[in-house]
């Protein structure tokens, strides 16, 4: 694989939004973190310790306190990963502030995000899923974002979106698509087994929601021709999503070019239920059912293939086992959509679940129990995230 690096931004808003602290001892950051419950603390503990020592300092390319997704090997910074740390840091707005903008510093000229960075490298040989818009909008609602950073956020908030929708666009009529597994972040799902380019309904249901982030974001800076635009082409998605890969109980992916549906059976296709009340009500309620099944809902929490499927592996990374942000996108849409019953079932079994495993960076679907790198930041944040908002108590 070739790892290739592009000319970044130099006169982009976000430099001009530094950095805002000191990052505390660990007795103040664990304070400063979400309550849980009496019930959970020691397992806030442990999600509090796993994020305080997964910061680096400032130094070469990290232009800011990072949170590495892991001191053990997963040593970088990817862009999708920070969006959900930073969501995790309630009580810590400027190094909130500092995980979201730590990507788009090294934003390309045409819009693009590297696929990750670290103090000594930058790749652009896969990008991320566009979470931008949702997590900056769901910690807008957390009182996290103020003006400084809403106003910094937008241009190139706006220039990754648009990158999307040129760049990874067949034609005006058609849907975005990745290129490979790894633009999605669920690099092996059988999604991407036989087909590439491909058009995801994930992918779409992601890009409405951050088109709704920069109309209202455009609104709050004054600028209602903006807004206007966002909006209509947040709907133009939406109901060519609804339109192109809807099938009547169950969104599909296709191969570019191609009328054929991709068979799979994993939890991604799942995904546009984020839309939450975008959605029409009966595609919502038929989502909803389908996630609730026992093909995906366990003990444990969501598998990420359905255990039915001739394709599931206990231990196969995205074809099987429960991840941190698939469980919390499907949470935070089925709340959104009003399913409050079937979201706090999901955050419970998969707050329970860490609570007795640790912060691994996946765990069995069926037994629990954490697989792969133990001490891994954004299973600690979504904990943190899950258990002081969703989770019925």
């Amino acid at each position: 694989m070739i790892e290739i690096e592009e000319e970044v931004v130099s006169d982009d808003p976000v430099h001009a939004l530094p950095s805002g602290g000191v990052v505390p001892g660990f007795s103040e950051f664990r304070d400063l973190l979400p309550d849980c419950g009496p019930e959970l603390e020691t397992a806030r503990d442990l999600a509090a310790y796993v994020l305080w020592s997964s910061i680096v300092e400032p130094s070469g390319y990290l232009g800011r306190p990072s949170i590495l997704m892991s001191k053990n090997w997963m040593t970088n910074l990817w862009s999708w990963d920070n969006c959900f740390n930073a969501m995790a840091l309630e009580g810590l707005p400027w190094l909130a502030a500092d995980q979201y903008f730590s990507i788009f510093d090294h934003q390309a000229k045409d819009g693009r995000l590297p696929d990750y960075i670290s103090d000594g490298f930058r790749s652009f040989s896969f990008v991320k899923p566009p979470i931008h818009g949702w997590a900056l909008q769901r910690m807008r609602e957390r009182g996290l974002v103020d003006e400084a950073w809403l106003a910094a956020s937008y241009e190139p908030l706006s220039r990754w979106t648009h990158w999307w929708l040129t760049e990874r666009s067949a034609s005006e009529n058609s849907l975005p698509h990745y290129y490979h597994g790894n633009d999605s972040g669920w690099d092996n799902s059988t999604v991407f087994e036989s087909a590439v380019p491909l058009e995801s309904p994930d992918l779409a249901a992601l890009l409405v929601l951050q088109m709704d982030t920069l109309a209202d974001i455009a609104t709050a800076l004054g600028d209602d021709r903006q807004s206007e635009e966002w909006n209509a082409r947040s709907q133009r998605m939406l109901d060519m999503l609804l339109d192109q890969l809807w099938r009547g109980d169950r969104f599909v992916a296709r191969r570019v070019g191609s009328t054929e549906d991709v068979e799979s059976s994993s939890l991604l296709t799942r995904i546009p239920v984020v839309l939450g009340s975008r959605l029409p009500t009966d595609v919502f309620q038929a989502l909803a059912e389908d996630i609730g099944s026992d093909e995906f809902l366990t003990a444990s929490g969501l598998a990420t293939e359905s255990i039915r499927s001739v394709a599931y592996e206990s231990d196969g990374y995205w074809r099987g086992p429960v991840w941190a942000p698939s469980t919390m996108l499907i949470v935070d849409g089925l709340a959104r959509g009003g399913n409050s019953d079937l979201s706090g079932r999901i955050a419970d079994a998969f707050c329970s679940n860490v609570a007795r495993s640790g912060m691994a960076e996946n765990f069995d679907a069926l037994s629990g129990r954490g697989l792969r790198d133990r001490a891994y930041s954004w299973t600690g944040s979504v904990f943190l995230t899950l258990a002081s908002q969703y989770r019925t108590r």
